[in-house]
């Protein structure tokens, strides 16, 4: 890990502690919706990889 990832984390962590309640919870539910939707998509390959049809 450089500096500059050090650097961009610690940006990003006082980002999120100046952000009201309502915009983390904001944030929080669009990761949680991309990482659903990967999470179903990756599912879904290996049910068609190995063939399994419900």
């Amino acid at each position: 890990m450089t500096r500059e990832d050090l650097n961009r984390m610690c940006r990003e962590y006082q980002a999120v502690l100046l952000m009201s309640e309502t915009e983390v919870f904001a944030m929080y539910e669009e990761s949680k919706a991309e990482c659903m939707a990967s999470y179903e998509a990756e599912i879904d390959y290996w049910e068609n990889y190995f063939g399994y049809n419900y």
